[in-house]
């Protein structure tokens, strides 16, 4: 079986991660695999067959398109995995000069899904973000995460928090759909300390929302950390917190599972399906509230989501994702 992943975009987000840990699985599972992407990526993809082609200027363009074209029929590939919608708009433009089935993967909100619909296969990350989708060749499967050997650290002294402090964290980049300001607002009248993990545009109108209303001593602003460094705090904090607007998949909702960590979130992706009304929120009351409940009654919730991660941790584990996408790959092809 070859398949080849198209990656459209430059930036470091959640589907290029997924991309790279998926190519590599696949890899490790004996799939002859082939990446074709912006040379940005190329360390990501050592030993892997890697093609350099720079997708993310604008989807129209006829020598972009036509360059694709050939690499895609020289490498005669048994399935095309499109991630995201840029990759997929391209490829599908091109279906009808190609002989390779192709198979799409959806990891956000499209008010536009033509362009999926048209593949032969639509994976999604979510439920909620398939349900629009007008096809019945379509499926959900979880990203997977890696989170073995993150160790506990100590919170209050890395971050000089005072001792005994209930730490609340979040992570994210900094923009508006993150809703992080709604979070700052949240803990004004609740005897906690904020950790913000993540960097971003809003960076400064966050911190000067921070000062305004006196939390400047109880929100740490501590940048942008790497995966493991991100999964530690996550681990080590009482409670994570998500108040995004939107979410195709939430990685930090899944590590925070994984990890053990209690959560409350906002009611985007699937994350309701997983956690419950009971930690679900929707504004800064009710985010307070919550807040407040857990740190009150933090055995008990500890003991709620220990039982919760013992469900989930196949759904999210590198070896579901990876077994469920090849089996999708042998559906396609009518592999017995």
């Amino acid at each position: 079986m070859r398949v080849a992943q198209v990656l459209g975009g430059s930036e470091d987000g959640g589907l290029e991660k997924h991309t790279i840990e998926l190519t590599h699985a696949l890899k490790k599972q004996s799939i002859d695999v082939s990446v074709i992407a912006h040379k940005k990526f190329k360390k990501d993809f050592e030993n892997i067959n890697f093609i350099e082609l720079d997708l993310s200027k604008t989807r129209n363009n006829p020598f972009i398109l036509y360059r694709l074209q050939k690499i895609l029929n020289k490498g005669e590939f048994d399935i095309i995995h499109t991630q995201a919608n840029k990759a997929t708009d391209m490829v599908i433009k091109l279906k009808p000069f190609l002989n390779s089935k192709i198979i799409s993967t959806l990891h956000g909100y499209k008010k536009n899904t033509k362009s999926f619909e048209k593949a032969d296969f639509v994976i999604t990350v979510s439920d909620k973000i398939g349900e629009k989708l007008k096809t019945k060749n379509k499926t959900t499967i979880y990203n997977g995460i890696q989170t073995e050997n993150i160790k506990t650290i100590d919170l209050n002294k890395k971050f000089n928090i005072e001792n005994d402090k209930f730490i609340v964290s979040s992570v994210g980049r900094f923009v508006k759909v993150k809703n992080f300001d709604i979070l700052i607002k949240s803990i004004k009248d609740i005897d906690v300390h904020l950790v913000l993990v993540g960097d971003g545009e809003e960076k400064d109108s966050l911190e000067k929302l921070a000062r305004e209303l006196g939390l400047e001593e109880r929100v740490t602003f501590c940048g942008s950390l790497n995966q493991i460094e991100t999964q530690e705090i996550i681990k080590s904090s009482d409670l994570i917190a998500i108040t995004s607007q939107r979410e195709g998949f939430s990685y930090v909702f899944a590590e925070a599972l994984l990890l053990k960590t209690p959560l409350i979130s906002t009611d985007v992706a699937d994350i309701k399906k997983f956690i419950t009304e009971k930690y679900i929120a929707k504004d800064i009351e009710t985010i307070s509230k919550k807040i407040g409940y857990i740190k009150k009654n933090y055995t008990l919730v500890s003991k709620e989501f220990k039982e919760m991660h013992k469900k989930v941790k196949e759904d999210f584990s590198i070896n579901n994702m990876t077994q469920k996408t090849i089996d999708v790959y042998k559906k396609v092809l009518k592999y017995v």
